[in-house]
């Protein structure tokens, strides 16, 4: 590949116009420097994507980019830049770890400042203090407490999703020094998940070469935000066949995180296409009074953990299930949770509830009054149907309906949703033939659990969903008391005098 500096060798002088570039002393490859008047040439030429993000002024810029589309160049010429014109001042250069920071970011700042503009270069402290007195710092990201001390003009944290949220958060009040009035702070990354997408490109005022599009909150929006989106493709000095040849054999999710840069996708994850079939609400309840569609849920119990309940629309024309509502609560009582349930039911016509399926450990009875949780709730005119707790099946299951597409979710399920973003398997497992037979890591996964009872009621196929002779059995008569499917014929009326709970079963 052809050194930055060679396009400019033997040039006319853009300053004097009389003489022409040379080599600098050192044979920096990013500089020249002329003959005559001996000015020097930053042969940084950024693409139209790197000029984008180099022109806007937010305070805060995250770069996030596909492998090969030039994060870390685009980044260091950012701090060469803000260090050359901003003289006494300080800009902080980190990443997770020290190893990491010395193979990417601060090989490029060292890289791209010549000799003849340092004054010392302290290696024990890990600090380049250039001529004009600014000085720029190295550092590792493994405590945030290291950090409170400084006073910056500019900092870059590379490789951001690594990085604890803390962290990001310290340096914005680190940005206090008085060397300049236009402090900054910018971060590169591959997309990801965590923080970096909720905390920073969902609340970007600017959010620029995305291909997909990100539901943000007009209220969370801050001004100060930019996130620039780059795929790999995008950078034209790399080889033709660079994305065909390294995508070759990858599975779909890691093409679009890591060459599309898309942030709907990440490493490990159980559902790695969760957030494709994520979609904007519609008015479910009309489609479940006029148009018969029928409704099924799933329930986990806790009390520390959340009570939760999911809500699902069966639309029988496509055969598609609509994830409509969630309810997620803690530290509340059985008969709290009942009266909440019985909100998210009532409307709903007779005979269109199909069940209520929940984790299967609520009809264990207590030793001493031969009790179940499930009794409880049917005090309240609430009837459970056992789950189907068989996890790596299940996980199969709600797999296929989401790779064909007949799993959907409204966007307004955020709890639900944030779940599948970060529900992953072990970083040690996550060899794709590995997978099938792991289990995932046991962590806030309520609402996964509730949604997996649903479609283990549900067949096998998702395609047989838009069978007739599957709804047959379950028709939509409201008339006649023995033509509710799954009622308890002889369940007694709730405590509250609602003829219509004992259909909840």
């Amino acid at each position: 590949m052809q050194l930055p500096n060679q396009t400019f060798l033997g040039t006319v002088c853009k300053k004097c116009g009389q003489g022409q570039y040379t080599y600098t002393s050192d044979n920096n490859e990013w500089w020249v420097q002329c003959n005559s008047c001996l000015s020097y040439l930053f042969c940084y030429v950024p693409m139209p994507h790197q000029y984008m993000f180099h022109k806007d002024k937010h305070k805060f810029k995250m770069y996030a980019g596909g492998f090969g589309s030039a994060k870390t160049s685009t980044c260091g010429a950012e701090v060469v830049q803000h260090a050359l014109t901003t003289p006494k001042g300080r800009t902080l250069v980190g990443a997770q770890t020290y190893a990491q920071l010395e193979e990417t970011a601060k090989k490029q700042i060292l890289d791209m400042i010549p000799e003849d503009f340092r004054e010392s270069y302290l290696k024990q402290k890990n600090v380049l203090i250039l001529k004009n007195g600014h000085e720029i710092l190295f550092r590792s990201f493994d405590d945030e407490t290291k950090l409170r001390s400084l006073n910056l003009t500019m900092w870059w944290i590379e490789e951001a999703n690594t990085v604890d949220f803390e962290i990001f958060t310290q340096l914005q009040t680190r940005l206090r020094n008085h060397a300049t009035k236009q402090h900054k702070g910018i971060m590169s990354t591959n997309p990801d998940l965590n923080w970096i997408r909720t905390e920073f490109l969902l609340k970007s005022q600017t959010i620029v070469g995305a291909t997909e599009n990100y539901k943000q909150e007009p209220i969370d929006i801050n001004k100060d935000y930019a996130t620039y989106i780059a795929a790999t493709r995008l950078n034209y000095h790399l080889p033709k066949d660079y994305v065909q040849s390294v995508s070759r054999g990858k599975p779909e999710w890691w093409i679009r995180r890591y060459l599309e840069a898309s942030f709907s996708h990440a490493e490990g994850m159980v559902y790695p296409m969760w957030m494709d079939n994520v979609i904007e609400p519609f008015d479910i309840q009309e489609k479940i009074k006029k148009e018969g569609w029928q409704v099924i849920a799933g329930f986990d119990f806790g009390i520390q953990d959340p009570t939760v309940m999911i809500s699902a629309a069966i639309d029988p024309h496509e055969g598609k299930v609509y994830v409509y509502d969630e309810y997620f609560k803690t530290n509340q009582s059985v008969p709290y949770h009942a009266m909440e349930f019985k909100k998210r039911l009532d409307w709903i016509p007779l005979g269109q509830i199909i069940k209520l399926i929940a984790d299967p450990s609520g009809a264990k009875r207590n030793i001493n009054d031969r009790r179940s949780l499930y009794n409880h709730y049917n005090e309240y005119g609430i009837f459970f149907q056992p789950g189907d707790n068989r996890i790596e099946i299940g996980i199969q299951k709600v797999y296929s309906y989401l790779v064909s597409g007949n799993l959907k979710i409204f966007s307004s399920c955020k709890q639900l949703i944030n779940e599948g973003i970060n529900y992953r398997y072990k970083p040690q497992e996550l060899d794709s033939q590995k997978n099938a037979d792991e289990k995932p890591i046991d962590k806030d996964n309520h609402g996964l659990d509730s949604l997996r009872y649903i479609i283990q009621e549900l067949p096998d196929d998702p395609y047989a969903m838009k069978s007739k002779g599957y709804y047959a059995s379950r028709g939509t008569n409201t008339n006649n008391q023995k033509d509710l499917p799954f009622a308890l014929q002889d369940a007694p009326t709730d405590l509250y005098g609602d003829s219509k709970a004992w259909m909840y079963y």
